[in-house]
């Protein structure tokens, strides 16, 4: 009769202490998803651009979100993906890739972290003014800017050697 008394103590510790893990909350944080259709979400968070240079995209990427005042927080060349902060409040990752054969999209993401009565709990941007006025735009004219550059840089190497000769 001890040894059943024992199992059965133990056992009941044991249940005790699965019941009260299960009911612990997690320190994590939520991101409250958008109540957009996915579809929808994504046509506003991606832009495709005339250019198959990833890697050109990318520190096109990086050099937009700096001068809109973002903090670089990692930068993965090779996966194509930067993530970056702005007043410690909204998060952009932003994702190259290859569309087709001769285009890149670029798709960006924004979460705005909150303030200090939800600790843990994170909003996805869903306004497609944010995404196209706070980001594409100044992306866009970064990508011009570079391949204007790329043109001009191109177009001065003959002439240099011409004057050259």
């Amino acid at each position: 009769m001890n040894g059943r008394n024992i199992l059965a103590r133990c056992a009941a510790v044991v249940l005790i202490g699965i019941a009260v893990a299960g009911c612990q909350t997690t320190r994590g944080e939520q991101v409250v998803m958008s109540t957009k259709p996915a579809v929808e979400l994504r046509a506003m968070q991606t832009r495709a651009f005339e250019t198959t240079d990833r890697y050109k995209t990318v520190r096109a990427v990086v050099s937009t979100l700096q001068d809109l005042g973002y903090t670089i927080e990692k930068v993965e060349t090779a996966a194509g993906t930067v993530t970056a902060t702005k007043l410690s409040i909204l998060r952009l990752s932003a994702s190259v890739y290859p569309r087709g054969s001769a285009q890149i999209a670029v798709r960006a993401n924004a979460i705005i972290k909150p303030q200090q009565n939800q600790p843990h709990m994170l909003n996805q941007v869903d306004d497609p003014e944010f995404y196209l006025k706070y980001f594409f735009e100044p992306l866009a004219k970064a990508m011009f800017l570079t391949a204007l550059q790329v043109e001009d840089a191109d177009a001065e190497e003959p002439a240099q050697k011409a004057s050259l000769n």
